[in-house]
């Protein structure tokens, strides 16, 4: 166990994971550059790029707290480093825990257990590395043709309503899958759900009936508040 721990939280991970993510805060400001050239060309006021930046930054808090809680609970298995650069990459909690015990069950041990040495840790690395290659690849291959075929497929049609009927079919069915999970699992999923839910109605409520404007800004972050702090409530 120590033996690949020791190589697991070694300075070269260190060196991978900061070179790993000064690519991605260079991609990010790269993105952030050509969007607010983007949006000056539109014609958008400063006023609104603003209050989307901070909209954005205050979404993204809450959902950063899971991410710590994952990598609390992936490091001491898996060492920091690589968990680290897992989670703020393109990993989740449920995701890296599924494909890193399917590793360590591929070389004969269980995840952390006795006997997980260093080529049950590889194993892990490997499968949850090449496990989320799949979807990256279809994008980075694929996308660009698929986008090509769709864009012809509406222009021959000649009738913008299936864009927006085809952008409304996506965005239902991706909340429906997350919803799916909840509702047939019950328990702790569905309770944190249907309070989020609740709560999210009770903010637009608020802002629509007492003109608190101003409280729309945080009404994603704080319904998800609320259905972690139910969670907690639940499981207790």
């Amino acid at each position: 166990m120590k033996d690949y721990l020791q190589v697991a939280n070694s300075p070269y991970m260190y060196i991978g994971v900061v070179l790993l993510l000064g690519i991605v805060c260079w991609q990010a400001s790269v993105f952030i550059s050509r969007s607010l050239k983007r949006a000056q060309a539109l014609g958008i006021t400063r006023e609104k790029i603003n209050k989307t930046v901070k909209v954005a930054a205050l979404t993204s808090l809450v959902p950063s707290l899971a991410i710590v809680v994952a990598l609390l609970t992936l490091a001491p298995v898996l060492g920091l480093p690589f968990s680290w650069t897992r989670l703020s990459i393109i990993g989740s909690l449920s995701y890296e825990l599924l494909a890193a015990d399917i590793g360590a069950k591929a070389a004969g041990v269980t995840l952390g257990g006795a006997g997980y040495g260093s080529g049950a840790f590889l194993a892990s690395v490997c499968t949850q590395t090449i496990g989320s290659f799949v979807t990256l690849g279809l994008t980075i291959f694929g996308f660009k043709w698929y986008k090509d075929r769709l864009n012809r497929s509406l222009k021959k049609a000649g009738d913008k309503s299936w864009s927006r009927i085809l952008i409304a079919a996506i965005i239902v069915s991706m909340y429906s899958r997350f919803m799916a999970e909840p509702v047939a699992r019950g328990g702790v999923a569905l309770v944190t759900m249907l309070v989020s839910a609740t709560s999210m109605i009770l903010v637009g409520l608020l802002i629509k009936k007492c003109k608190l404007k101003w409280l729309s800004d945080f009404a994603i972050s704080l319904s998800m508040i609320v259905g972690m702090a139910a969670a907690i409530v639940y499981s207790f």
